[in-house]
């Protein structure tokens, strides 16, 4: 059997990865994590043979928790799970790393695992270095890709500094971002948006509000574990939703 745990910080898409895996019989599903922090501390507590692991979370984002990783005691074979088309089409491919494009069908999955079980079952050395050379590859790409955030605003485009965002958030269905500049829509979504800024000190504190933690003024303990966040430059009171307070206390150093 395969131990294997899935990390993904959305509960519907990780529910829905786990009920997948389990028609498998080679694969046991031994725990699951909502974000890196908690992936981390799993791949030591349990030592799995294999993570499902998600791209795009807050705090540590997979990439960061697959490097951490590879300077750790314990090294499972690790398997990217992405919404963006753009990770997997050159880098994973170039490095021979295994990858699966949400959404995540049984069909794709079937095929996928074959092949991941064929590679954990050659062994860890050449899977490392291609490991190595994926987040060296996909680190390049970062550093091109993510000096600016381009908003529109009366015909024009103005480049913001991630510095200089605030916050963002939804509004109807339109994502918004405060900034330093004014307040502006923009075409990404908010995961979008956390996937591009994630090399800073971005937070998705709520499913609806993604917070730049070098703003954060006040912290307001609330109900059911949960906080609001008063950020410099802006009078809105930010909700810390609950399945976030773990992280979010961890990051903060709130004991």
């Amino acid at each position: 059997m395969i131990r294997t745990i899935v990390v993904d910080d959305e509960t519907p898409a990780r529910q829905e990865l786990i009920y997948t895996l389990e028609k498998f019989n080679d694969i046991e599903i031994i725990g699951e994590a909502s974000h890196g922090v908690e992936a981390l501390e799993l791949n030591e507590k349990l030592m799995p043979d294999l993570i499902f692991l998600d791209i795009q979370m807050p705090i540590l984002n997979g990439m960061d928790v697959a490097r951490k990783i590879l300077v750790s005691q314990h090294k499972p074979y690790i398997v990217f799970v992405t919404a963006y088309e753009k990770y997997a089409l050159e880098a994973f491919e170039v490095n021979a790393m295994d990858y699966i494009l949400k959404p995540v069908s049984e069909e794709r999955l079937e095929k996928a695992m074959k092949r991941i079980i064929f590679n954990i079952g050659k062994g860890n050395e050449e899977y490392l270095v291609k490991l190595d050379n994926l987040l060296y590859d996909l680190s390049s790409k970062d550093q091109q890709t993510i000096a600016k955030i381009c908003v529109y605003h009366v015909g024009k485009l103005i480049p913001l500094d991630p510095k200089d965002i605030i916050y963002a958030t939804i509004e109807g269905k339109n994502t918004i971002i405060v900034s330093t500049k004014g307040k502006f829509q923009v075409k990404y979504t908010l995961s979008e948006l956390c996937e591009k800024l994630d090399k800073y000190s971005f937070f998705r504190s709520h499913k609806s509000f993604l917070i730049n933690l070098d703003y954060v003024e006040v912290i307001e303990p609330w109900f059911n574990s949960t906080f609001n966040v008063v950020l410099k430059n802006s009078d809105k009171k930010i909700p810390v939703s609950r399945s976030q307070s773990k992280a979010f206390k961890k990051l903060m150093n709130i004991d």
